[in-house]
């Protein structure tokens, strides 16, 4: 079953690809005790829904974050860790819908076959008119995310995954995000240019060192 996701719509991605993918912004992550630039768009996004599922949360960053700049909804979590308590230790434990699911820096740690398998449990986990943000490292980008933790297993590009969700009849933006500080002198802003207009005018990658995809479910999917 998990092989056969990995060519669900096959065709139907291929030709959404040849007819152009919308143009993907660029959003930035930096550290701080704060939402960063590509969190407060994630907050946005959620901060009117009533129950979100943080899956893979991780250190629980994101939901001390989210908590502090105001998000009052149900809030609950999942991860297979055990340095942190969290609501769920597997998604099979979930009986219910969530208006809102994060999956953050999850999926590149799965074979391509598992990882398919778990947007599509999460699609499953989605209430009608819900949103799903998925981020995962830029498998285009120059910096190859397979050499910054030997537990990552599959990168993702951004129009392949974007392709994916939107053959599912899902609504689906993207965007590329840089990790960078979040003010540079402007002599190291230059030389960024400098760099980016190599990355992806000669080298033909990308700068971006990581994806997000933002799908949204219609109440008939």
């Amino acid at each position: 079953m998990q092989e056969n996701l990995v060519y669900l719509n096959y065709w139907k991605r291929k030709e959404l690809l040849k007819s152009g993918n919308p143009k993907f912004s660029v959003l930035r992550w930096w550290v701080s005790l704060e939402l960063c630039e590509v969190e407060q768009v994630f907050f946005n996004l959620v901060k009117n829904q009533d129950t979100l599922l943080d899956v893979g949360a991780g250190d629980l960053s994101i939901m001390r974050k989210f908590q502090k700049a105001g998000y009052s909804g149900q809030y609950h979590t999942q991860d297979i860790g055990e340095e942190f308590q969290y609501h769920y230790t597997n998604l099979d434990q979930i009986n219910h819908q969530y208006a809102a699911i994060l999956c953050l820096d999850v999926i590149e740690h799965l074979q391509l076959s598992e990882g398919l398998a778990l947007i599509h449990k999460l699609i499953n986990l989605l209430a009608p008119d819900g949103v799903l943000i998925i981020q995962t490292p830029n498998g285009r980008c120059v910096r190859s995310p397979l050499i910054s933790d030997m537990t990552h297993l599959h990168c993702y590009n951004l129009p392949d995954l974007w392709a994916y969700l939107t053959s599912m009849g899902l609504q689906v933006e993207g965007y590329r995000v840089v990790f960078e500080a979040e003010h540079r002198p402007w002599i190291k802003r230059g030389l960024e240019l400098l760099n980016k207009y190599i990355i992806t005018r000669i080298l033909g990658l990308d700068y971006a060192d990581n994806i997000v995809v933002i799908a949204h479910k219609s109440p008939l999917t």
